[in-house]
Order: C-alpha cells, then sequence, then structure tokens
C-alpha cells in the first residue's frame, strides 16, 4: 500500500529531470520484480505514517571489476521536504546493511547525468565514489 505514495514521489523528480521519461515504468518493474524475487532489498522510510523515501537494492553475482560479489541499489526516493532527516543517508544505511549480510562486498548505483551536485554530495558523503563511468550510444 506504499507503493502509489513512492511513485508519487518518483513523478515529481520526472518532473523536476523531463529527460527521464521511461524512469516511472522502470520503477514500477524494479519494485515489482523486488517484490517477487527479493522483497527483502526493498526498504519504505515513514515517518508518522507518512512515506517519506524508499530503497531498492539487489543482490548481484561477481563485479566486473573485482570479481567480488556485490550488490546494487535500484532505486533510491525521498521527499525533498524531508532533506533535514537525512532520509536518503538512512536509506543507504539499510540498503549496505541488508547487502553486507549477504556478504556483499561492495554497493553500486548508476546516477542519471542530470543528477544534482547536491544529491552526488549526499552519495559521497554516504560512502560512494566514482568506480567507472558508464557510457551510452544510441543505435
Amino acid at each position: 500500500m506504499d507503493i502509489p505514495a513512492l511513485e508519487a514521489l518518483e513523478r515529481e523528480t520526472v518532473e523536476r529531470y523531463p529527460g527521464r521519461r521511461g524512469w516511472l515504468d522502470t520503477y514500477r518493474r524494479h519494485i515489482e520484480r523486488s517484490l517477487a524475487q527479493e522483497p527483502e532489498g526493498f526498504f519504505v522510510a515513514e515517518l508518522n505514517s507518512i512515506v517519506v523515501g524508499g530503497a531498492i537494492c539487489r543482490q548481484r553475482g561477481p563485479h566486473p571489476l573485482s570479481g567480488h560479489k556485490y550488490g546494487q541499489l535500484l532505486a533510491l526516493t525521498a521527499d525533498p521536504a524531508y532533506a533535514r532527516y537525512n532520509v536518503a543517508q538512512r536509506l543507504v544505511l539499510e540498503a549496505a546493511s541488508y547487502l553486507k549480510s549477504r556478504n556483499c562486498k561492495s554497493m553500486t548505483l548508476a546516477c542519471a547525468i542530470d543528477t544534482h551536485a547536491e544529491e552526488l554530495e549526499v552519495l559521497k558523503a554516504s560512502g560512494f565514489a566514482v568506480v567507472s563511468w558508464e557510457l551510452e550510444r544510441p543505435l
């Protein structure tokens, strides 16, 4: 029953970043797959019974660079109105704890090129570092 609230938060993000038109469909697929295959990796943050954020993470196999088992943070949603409560950071910690309990040695996250510098700083403060670039070419 928290899914519509999370989708509403993601819809607000897509409105701020029009280049992410297809993200809502992808987000819905991440939710469905997570609930069907790895529900333990689906987190919802609530404050006073209000959904203020969510995270979806999954275990993966060997990392292409290190060869160690890793996890992937597929989605991180946090209501900007509750930024002072460090919702995103807390969700990252929960996801990291879950993946570590599954013997993952690292956690990856892909960021869109239009991600604001403030959002990247939140991720860096949570321990993320740029370790590779993923490039895309239209065909």
